[in-house]
């Protein structure tokens, strides 16, 4: 697919090469500080879920943080959204932090949400990109669906959620070949507080948000002449194109998904396919140091508790002399 986009528009890998040599630090380090908060998000709404079904209040944050950190690592090998429910879901069970069914439901319960959001925005996203509507129209459209969806989750996410539950729990069933008749008792899903799940469809909306952003740091980092809303828009239209990917890291899908989208908002194919190449650059380089620097955290973390064991030794020792 790289090959393609390659041979099929006007980007070069002398264009793509020098982009790289001249990126701007200041946009890098954005680009970095933008992708952990992406990752610190991401973590931190598992965590609320994980917490909710398993009332499990122990776990650190920086455990989820690691994991997720780890799981998208596992992604640029094979398909994301495989790779983030195998690792996240097993990453609870072999810490016993939940059984392997329970991670695996709050895993998918948050890619749901995570989902949501452009799907949501791709209909205003592809109605400016036909340039059916003006910018200011789309804008306030994926305003108004955001406040919609709020409203509509304030009077019906129970059902909603109580189908989802029903769904697991009638697989679960037909995957332990169970035949006795469990009844599912609504008083046990705490998820369907109100404010929970409004508090997690926002925390879904600055989410995304926030990639949205990461990505402008990218056109900042190369000097690309795109502007911001181009890339608000032409966002959902990648995401959503993500969620039917099947290569790893979503490769190709991703690029091709940015080339077209910005191309048909006024952007050439050149500065397009540029722009899509230097992202999936930064993407892994920036996903590379925060995970350098969860490692030395966790390695730090782990010299504390030796260095604190063996003082406690040494003074058991002379206690008992």
């Amino acid at each position: 697919m790289i090959w393609l986009i390659i041979r099929l528009t006007p980007v070069t890998l002398e264009e793509i090469a020098s982009t790289v040599q001249n990126l701007n630090p200041i946009g890098i380090s954005l680009v970095v500080i933008t992708t952990f908060t992406h990752l610190w998000l991401t973590a931190y709404k598992w965590k609320l879920i994980t917490q909710k079904l398993t009332s499990n209040n122990q776990t650190p944050r920086k455990f989820y943080l690691f994991y997720v950190v780890f799981a998208n690592l596992i992604a640029q090998f094979v398909p994301q959204q495989i790779g983030l429910t195998f690792v996240q879901s097993l990453a609870l069970k072999v810490h016993k932090v939940s059984t392997l069914s329970q991670g695996f439901f709050s895993v998918i319960y948050d890619q749901f949400l995570n989902i949501l959001i452009p799907v949501l925005l791709l209909p205003p996203s592809v109605f400016l990109i036909l340039g059916k509507i003006s910018l200011p129209i789309a804008i306030f459209v994926s305003l108004g669906i955001l406040l919609i969806t709020h409203c509509i989750i304030l009077q019906w996410h129970k059902p909603l959620v109580i189908f989802l539950f029903r769904a697991y729990f009638k697989i679960k069933k037909i995957a332990s070949r169970n035949k006795q008749d469990t009844q599912l008792n609504l008083e046990d899903i705490p998820i369907l507080s109100t404010r929970f799940t409004i508090r997690l469809f926002w925390l879904s909306v600055f989410r995304h948000g926030n990639w949205i952003l990461r990505s402008f740091c990218v056109v900042i980092a190369g000097g690309f002449t795109i502007n911001f809303w181009s890339i608000a828009f032409t966002t959902n239209l990648v995401q959503t194109a993500m969620i039917v990917s099947i290569t790893p890291a979503n490769l190709g899908f991703m690029e091709w998904s940015w080339i077209g989208g910005l191309e048909l908002l006024g952007v050439p194919a050149s500065v397009a396919g540029n722009f899509a190449f230097i992202q999936r650059i930064l993407g892994i380089v920036a996903l590379i140091a925060i995970a350098m620097g969860c490692g030395l955290s966790l390695a730090a973390d782990r010299f504390s508790l030796v260095k604190k064991t063996l003082k406690t030794n040494e003074i058991s020792k002379e206690t008992w002399r």
